[in-house]
Parts: structure tokens; C-alpha cells; sequence
């Protein structure tokens, strides 16, 4: 759902007498008092299902494409339902190539190959077989990608080289032998996109090698980044870390170096994102996330943690769950669980602290920066806030980002634009220099914000900030850009504006070129009789050309006025008479030239 600042001038809600929260084919925490903060996961993916979204009352989640996600209890009903893609069941291959054993799949037609590098001690095979990598594998192989994975030459620490620089790395060297080897044999065609995804050390080495690899986007986890990667890599790249690593070189430093790298990554003008994910509470089917570990099993380890005080009334843990020293559980866990069961449970028990582990929470993040990355998605940049549309946005204009999981929920500027509402702040980086832009809105999908007044035209970066979320978009400024708002709050069909009726003794009177329909507002009926007619459009992005005209139908008409609209910021008015001769033809297609610029198309309706 798009929301149009024109439409959030009032904003209301209205209470609910009873609270209550249904969630379908997932779990939700389970205090949930209004105005809390619950939480809500879906179930794991499965060999022929993956998640595909949340449905129903998704307007108060802060991410309605997350598999984990959160929203602030309203005072009303909330009912959510987690949904699924059926795909067709798939088996990871393994093959020999440049004498290199490889993991992986490769479906008809991919999109891009996606190499998986694993962490300090890890294995290729594990990225198919471990409960979480396996279901970031089946979410890449869903949206279109082929996957492959293999270990890392040195088999002593299991760790990839990241001090060897350039080509001659010995890792670098077997991973091009690898790509080369499948190309020869015809798997993949020699164009398809190449993309890295990897895991602390795996994460650090897929970073790295940017310098030698032709990678088109980079995602990776628990780790800090390659200082020289963030100086000097162009392709897109993300960051997901834990607020409560514990490894010995990561941990609340290495996060806080992460951060340094992402800023001198985005701060050239390059999109990025940065989230740093906070611990969950644990809900007693949390366990069995893992194939290993039955859903009785996983109660039970949940009402074992609840009876010795572990968690706390919320259902967080109160110590971490990989330090014996502070929290030692294994003693007290059912003595049939076996060893691969107890290390499955401590899995998803540091998943839940937010420790040094990967949980597959965020693959639609790395999924999304993938795809756009190569061009199946549009590339994300900000628009003009009336149309939703465009390449620049301009000075002193109203524009529109879509950013998922921006908010927690909708928040209005209720004294005009802020530089942080709801926690959200943005700023518009040119050259070194930062200037804050103000918003007009936030919510979980979308924000509006006032290009600030003195921008220079040129290039530009948004970069915005949540709570431990962070994104940056490149972005372009011009000197107009303009947008015509329109009243279904979606840059199409009917303007919002008003007509100014003047009749022959100078009598004036207003009303809308615009009336609800059976899906929405439909273009009015426009009677002249023996009146003067002017229409008032609302635009942005207008007021930056002393050239401005309007085009309606065949007619380019001068405007008796174009430029700010006094009462609001960043909005526009353009005001001209309608032609007598346009009475009775029908409709007819609107829009404005400001600059050179033409706007988005609006519909005028000229009845008989």
C-alpha cells in the first residue's frame, strides 16, 4: 500500500474495545499488551515451501516481507497469517570441477549464481545441510538463483585467505578455476551475474575478494567488512550483524567497526544497507526450526528455560547461552537429546540472543539487494512524493522513499516536516557535505521527506537511519522534477485539485474535479455553463523553472501562476483557466512542464 503525503494532512485511529492477536502458520510472543512491542515469526521453510509474505493486517508490521518481524499492539484486532510459495523439491548435486568438490544446484534459466562461503570451520556441504543455511538456499533458489558452495583451501584453521591480495589469492584462484569449470560445462552461460553471500570468515572473504572477483552485489554476516573493499568496492553492498556478538574477533567492536566500513562504503555514493539484529524472545516452538530437534522436544527445552529463570517476564534470555560461565544449560537439558540435537539447540538459542550465528530472518534484505543489483528489480532510489515516479527529485520538492521495515509504524510530522520522527532520520550527502532532510511521514514501508532548500543539482545520496537499521541510495538531484498528486494518492487518474467556478456577476465558488467511484476517485464531470473556469493543481517539484506550462490535450496553456503553495512545504500550485472550447469533448489527459520536465499524466473529465 502506497500513502500519499496529500492524504495524511489528518491522519485518526479509532480504539478497540478488546484486544485480540490470531496469527495463522506462525507463532507470535505472547504478551501483548497495546502498545507493546510483540513479536511474530513463520514458520521454516520446508523443501517445497518458502515464505512469501505476511497477509492480513500487515499495515502494523514493521516488515510484512520478513519471516521474522515486529509491530506495536494497536488498540484494535490484529490477525496475521504467514504465506507460502509452493515450489518444486530440489536436491543440492555434488560435483568435481578444477578438481574442487562443490555443492550446489542450478535451476533452469537462473538469474545470477550465488557462491555461499562459510565461517571458521565451516564446510560447502553444511551451507545445504544446517537448518538455516539450508533455508537461505531454498529462498535463493525460489526467487530464480543457482547456488554453489565449497571449503576453503586451508583445511587447518578452515578459514579463507583474506590477507592475499588480488588474483594470485589461493582461494580467489580456486574459486575463478570453479566458475570457469562449470561455464565449460555449459551449466551456466558465461554473462549470467555472479553474487557472494557469506558468513563471518566466508563473510570477510566474499568482501575481500571484491577487489579480484566481478561480484554484482555482496551480502554478508557477522563480520566487519574489508577496510579496502569498503574503499573501493562499487557494487551494491549489505550488512547484517548481532547486537550481542560474542566472537573474540567480532564482537561489540567489530559491530561498531561494521558500522565505519558501511559509512565509507555508502558515504561514495554507492547503496548499502546496515541492520544490526537485536535479540527476540524465545517462544517454545523456537527449537524445532531445526530438523533435528522435534516440536515436543523444543517445548520442552523452552519450559525448562522458563522454570530456572532464564528468561525473563518478556521471554528474553537474561544471560548468553554460549557462555557457560554465564548461563549453563546444557547440564539441565532431557538426557535424550543427543549431541547434534544439543548443538542445533545452541544454535537457536544464540540466534535468539542475537550472538555470533546466523539465523535466516533476512533473506528477503539479501534477496532484494541481489535482484536489483542485476536488474530484476528497479533500482531503489528516492521519487517524487506526488507521482511515485521519475529518476531526480528536486529542491525544496516532497519525495518518497520505499524502504522496508522503516518504522515500527505510521508517524506524521504533526507540525510539518521533522528531522527525526518515529526515530527515523535522514540526511542528503553531496560531496563530504550532510544536510538533514526533513520528514513528513514514516511508516514500516514508505517515508516522505523535504528535499532541503539549496541542494546542489548532481549527484546525491540519501541515507537514512532507524534504530540499528541503516540504507543509503544513491540519488539524483535536478533543478525541477515535478509530480502532479493526484486523488487516489497514487500519481494516477484524477488530480487533486480544486476548480474555481466564476460566474458572470463575479460570484465565485469551488468544487473537485474529482468524485468517488466503485474502486476509488474517478475524473468529475467538468460543466462550464456560463462560467469562468480555473483549475488549482497541487504538484511538487515544480517551483524550481520561471518555465512552466500546461498541456492539456493537444493545448500547451501558459498558467496565470506556478510555484510554492504557501501553507505547505515543498508543495507546489499551478493555476490556469480551462478553455471554453474543451467543453463536452470527454476526457483528456493533463499534465505539467516545468523545466523541460514533464510530470506525471492526470485525467480531466468535460461533460456536455
Amino acid at each position: 500500500m502506497r500513502l500519499s503525503v496529500w492524504a495524511l494532512l489528518s491522519v485518526g485511529l479509532v480504539g478497540a474495545q478488546t484486544v485480540s492477536v490470531i496469527l495463522e502458520e506462525g507463532y507470535v510472543s505472547r504478551h501483548r499488551a497495546v502498545g507493546a512491542v510483540a513479536h511474530v515469526w513463520a514458520q521454516q521453510n520446508t523443501a517445497t515451501r518458502v515464505f512469501a509474505g505476511w497477509s492480513g493486517d500487515v499495515q502494523y508490521l514493521a516488515d510484512a516481507g520478513a519471516p521474522y518481524t515486529t509491530f506495536v499492539v494497536p488498540n484494535a484486532n490484529v490477525r496475521l497469517r504467514a504465506t507460502y510459495r509452493t515450489v518444486s523439491a530440489w536436491t543440492p548435486l555434488t560435483g568435481t570441477f578444477a578438481g574442487i568438490t562443490v555443492t550446489y544446484y542450478i535451476p533452469a534459466n537462473p538469474v545470477g549464481l550465488v557462491f555461499l562461503f562459510h565461517g571458521t570451520g565451516g564446510s560447502g556441504n553444511a551451507q545445504f545441510t544446517g537448518s538455516e543455511y539450508a533455508s537461505l538456499t531454498r529462498d535463493l533458489v525460489a526467487a530464480g538463483f543457482a547456488v554453489a558452495a565449497f571449503d576453503c583451501l586451508n583445511r587447518q584453521t578452515g578459514q579463507w585467505d583474506t590477507a592475499t591480495v588480488g588474483a594470485t589469492n589461493p582461494d580467489v584462484v580456486r574459486l575463478n578455476g570453479v566458475i570457469n569449470a562449470i561455464r565449460t560445462a555449459g551449466l551456466i552461460g558465461a554473462q549470467l551475474p555472479l553474487l557472494a553471500f557469506g558468513h563471518s570468515n566466508g563473510g570477510q572473504f566474499s568482501h575481500f575478494s571484491t577487489g579480484a572477483m566481478n561480484w554484482a552485489a555482496v551480502s554478508i554476516s557477522c563480520v566487519q567488512g574489508s577496510l579496502s573493499a569498503a574503499n573501493t568496492y562499487r557494487g551494491p553492498a549489505a550488512w547484517w550483524m548481532g547486537k550481542n556478538d560474542d566472537h573474540p574477533q567480532v564482537g561489540a567492536a567489530g559491530v561498531a567497526t561494521s558500522l565505519a566500513r558501511y559509512e565509507l562504503h555508502v558515504n561514495r555514493g554507492v547503496h548499502g544497507r546496515h541492520m544490526i539484529s537485536g535479540p527476540m524472545p524465545l517462544y517454545p516452538e523456537r527449537i524445532a526450526r531445526s530438523p533435528f530437534v522435534s516440536m515436543a522436544d523444543s517445548v520442552d527445552v523452552y519450559n525448562i528455560f522458563k522454570a530456572n529463570n532464564w528468561l525473563d517476564a518478556n521471554d528474553f534470555l537474561v544471560r548468553n547461552p554460549n557462555n557457560p560461565a554465564e548461563l549453563n544449560w546444557r547440564p539441565a537439558m532431557p538426557a535424550r537429546l543427543t549431541e547434534g540435537q544439543l548443538l542445533a539447540v545452541s544454535g537457536q538459542l544464540e540466534g535468539t540472543y542475537a550472538g555470533h550465528e546466523f539465523v535466516n530472518f533476512t533473506p528477503h534484505i539479501t534477496i532484494d539487494l541481489f535482484l536489483r543489483a542485476i536488474g530484476r528489480r528497479p533500482e531503489l532510489r528516492p521519487v517524487s512524493g506526488a507521482s511515485f515516479a521519475g529518476t531526480a527529485v528536486a529542491p525544496e520538492s516532497i519525495a518518497t522513499v520505499f524502504v522496508a521495515g522503516m518504522a515500527s509504524k505510521l508517524e506524521v510530522g504533526s507540525n510539518g516536516p521533522q528531522a527525526n520522527l518515529g526515530g527515523v532520520e535522514g540526511v542528503l550527502r553531496t560531496g563530504s557535505t550532510e544536510t538533514a532532510a526533513p520528514w513528513f511521514f514514516v511508516s514500516p514501508g514508505q517515508g516522505s521527506f523535504l528535499v532541503p532548500a539549496g541542494t546542489a543539482v548532481g549527484n546525491s545520496t540519501l541515507k537514512i537511519e532507524s534504530g540499528d537499521r541503516r540504507w543509503a541510495f544513491p540519488t539524483t538531484i535536478a533543478a525541477t522534477s515535478p509530480g502532479i498528486f493526484t486523488a487516489n494518492g497514487n500519481g494516477q487518474g484524477a488530480p487533486a485539485a480544486v476548480l474555481l467556478r466564476v460566474s458572470p456577476d463575479n460570484a465565485r465558488s469551488t468544487e473537485f474535479p474529482f468524485a468517488s467511484g466503485a474502486s476509488g476517485f474517478v475524473a468529475a464531470p467538468i460543466r462550464f455553463g456560463d462560467d469562468r473556469l480555473f483549475l488549482d493543481l497541487y504538484a511538487t517539484g515544480v517551483r524550481g523553472s520561471s518555465s512552466v506550462q500546461v498541456v492539456l490535450g493537444a493545448q500547451t496553456i501558459t498558467p496565470l501562476y506556478a510555484g510554492a503553495q504557501p501553507q505547505y512545504p515543498g508543495l507546489d500550485q499551478v493555476t490556469f483557466e480551462l478553455p471554453r472550447s474543451f467543453a463536452g469533448v470527454g476526457k483528456l489527459d493533463a499534465w505539467i512542464v516545468s523545466g523541460g520536465v514533464r510530470s506525471n499524466v492526470v485525467e480531466l473529465n468535460f461533460a456536455n
